[in-house]
């Protein structure tokens, strides 16, 4: 799992390549892909919160404790 959990629905909100966000409901049987800014794209589920797919679609970086050299 490489994604976050919403705090109240507990849906999973994972990236789904560029632009895009894979929101699992919480017990796996509907699923939704959507774009960053929340637009429904296909799936099962039509309701997201659309700040958290803006949080799973942003750019990722290195963790500050990674090892750079």
């Amino acid at each position: 799992m490489h994604g976050l959990r919403h705090p109240y629905s507990f849906a999973l909100y994972e990236p789904d390549g560029p632009g895009r966000a894979r929101v699992t409901t919480r017990d796996g049987e509907k699923v939704g892909i959507y774009a960053a800014d929340g637009r429904w794209l296909e799936g099962a589920k039509f309701d997201v919160d659309p700040h958290m797919c803006g949080w799973v679609c942003g750019p990722r970086g290195t963790h500050r404790m990674m090892d750079k050299r």
